[in-house]
């Protein structure tokens, strides 16, 4: 079985921002493949525009061997693509890097990612994994024990934390990488 990763970027990032290109010139462990993804309107990513090009290029019924990693805005994207996909479709698993269910301080553009419900337990019968990686000083939600305990909550993600990481938009992020090495190094068992 092939194994991919496939990058979905931050607000306003794309395929060759922030670690991107060092996590794909390094290629983790476990992987055949990395692909880091250029979503449409990044500086205006919304809701109805970023879910269905995940689906156009992932489909609904994603190959065996998928594992997801969102960055920021892109947790939010993989987390509604999941809860879109018709049941009996799942991936491997989710590596959530910078996630957050709401930010300290929201723009507009922002709110709807912080508002429009989203079927969790759709969610989590799509994945068989969910990571959660967070820094105790990102920027935008300053929080990170309250943002950690709602994805526990919500999905029972399993979360770790990179001390003085903040938003991870650095062009090597070593964190991102063990967790990749750590949690989806090798084919997960069922």
């Amino acid at each position: 079985m092939t194994r991919t990763l496939t990058i979905v970027p931050r607000w306003a990032g794309h395929s060759g921002s922030d670690f991107y290109p060092w996590l794909l010139r390094e290629r983790p462990p476990g992987f055949d493949a990395v692909r880091a993804l250029d979503m449409p309107e990044p500086k205006q990513p919304t809701i109805g525009t970023w879910v269905p090009a995940l689906t156009a290029t992932l489909g609904t019924a994603p190959a065996p061997g998928t594992v997801l990693m969102g960055h920021s805005v892109g947790c939010q994207a993989v987390v509604r693509y999941l809860a879109e996909l018709p049941p009996g479709s799942t991936v491997d698993g989710v590596l959530l890097v910078a996630a957050w269910w709401g930010v300290d301080k929201p723009w507009d553009s922002l709110v709807p990612w912080m508002e429009t419900p989203v079927d969790l337990s759709r969610v989590r019968a799509a994945s068989r994994r969910f990571v959660v990686l967070l820094s105790d000083n990102d920027p935008f939600t300053s929080d990170f024990r309250e943002n950690g305990r709602l994805w526990k909550e919500r999905l029972g993600a399993e979360v770790v934390l990179a001390p003085g990481a903040r938003h991870f938009n650095g062009e090597r992020e070593p964190a991102v990488l063990d967790a990749l090495r750590l949690h989806f190094g090798e084919t997960l068992t069922p």
